[in-house]
């Protein structure tokens, strides 16, 4: 009989099945590790938010029970408005100007001990070097002014908890300059649920045109951020500031005055692949209370007793 000779090589379809397995087993791995570095990254951010909002919270027990303000205008630092006497320094003795203390960042930074990079967890490495830069200009006051304060990682619901003189029209939103029924809570005291109350959340700035690019720049964030709506009307939330589009992307609502000088804050997602999911992947918010947790922003837009610290109902929206 003849003598079967041993197989030297694979068969086509050998082959075929083994790159196969090899390209399932890749796309395995490559989705996994996407998730790590995702939650890896929403722990890190969880974790600066947890020292933030325990440093809003020491703001608050120094004050008498008044809420850290968000963004305000400078004037309200004059002699004679509210905010005369705050001025805040740098850890080397510099004194900023007012245009820096508009933002939350540098009031907020002493009750961080200092540390102004919790503020930019989620800064990419590239805008990370450009703070760095930039606060060293700071400390010899050669800098850009407003250019660090203005863009942290992690935006202040400022128009509904501590109050902001400028996001979302003064007239509106200015709790110290006006006699219209307050939108904002500026005291502890004040607010209903503190435990479901957003203080902060990951934003970045809303495009100042309407173009296909829904944020200015995702490697960087914004010192504000938007409720999904401004006002209650009757039974019903109506001013819509955002919106998730039928392919997930937060976009910026076609109908209210969203976008106001000096622009308006969008919640983002960044860990997600594509910003496109940001409608569904879990972002990492901050509350009242000092507690942290993880909320899709589907369901931060569909109920605005997240954002509203006066909200004891869950009301239809627009």
């Amino acid at each position: 009989m003849p003598r079967t000779l041993p197989r030297s090589a694979f068969t086509l379809m050998e082959l075929l099945i083994v790159v196969a397995v090899i390209a399932l087993l890749v796309g395995i791995v490559a989705v996994t590790l996407r998730g790590v570095r995702g939650a890896a990254s929403r722990t890190n951010s969880l974790s600066a938010l947890r020292q933030m909002v325990m440093g809003y919270t020491l703001y608050s027990h120094d004050n008498n029970g008044r809420l850290l303000p968000g963004y305000i205008d400078t004037t309200l630092m004059d002699p004679g408005e509210p905010f005369k006497d705050l001025r805040v320094l740098l850890p080397s003795g510099e004194s900023l100007i007012d245009v820096d203390m508009q933002s939350y960042v540098w009031r907020l930074a002493p009750y961080v001990d200092d540390s102004w990079q919790t503020f930019f967890e989620e800064a990419d490495a590239g805008a990370m070097a450009g703070f760095s830069a930039e606060y060293q200009r700071m400390e010899n006051q050669s800098h850009t002014p407003g250019s660090i304060s203005e863009h942290p990682s992690f935006g202040l619901n400022s128009i509904f908890v501590g109050g902001d003189s400028e996001h979302g029209g003064v007239e509106d939103q200015n709790p110290w300059q006006n006699t219209l029924p307050a939108m904002a809570a500026t005291r502890l005291s004040q607010v209903v649920n503190p435990t479901r109350v957003i203080v902060f959340a990951p934003a970045a700035m809303a495009a100042a045109a309407a173009s296909d690019d829904v944020y200015e720049d995702i490697s960087v964030g914004f010192c504000e951020i938007r409720a999904p709506y401004l006002a209650l009307v009757g039974d019903t939330w109506e001013i819509q500031q955002w919106s998730i589009a039928g392919n997930g992307l937060v976009e910026q609502a076609t109908t209210g005055n969203f976008i106001a000088p000096p622009g308006g804050g969008l919640p983002i997602a960044r860990t997600a692949k594509d910003v496109g999911n940001g409608g569904r992947e879990p972002i990492p918010v901050a509350h009242l209370d000092g507690s942290t947790a993880v909320q899709a922003i589907t369901d931060l837009m569909a109920d605005m007793r997240r954002w509203d610290p006066f909200e004891v109902s869950l009301h239809k929206v627009q």
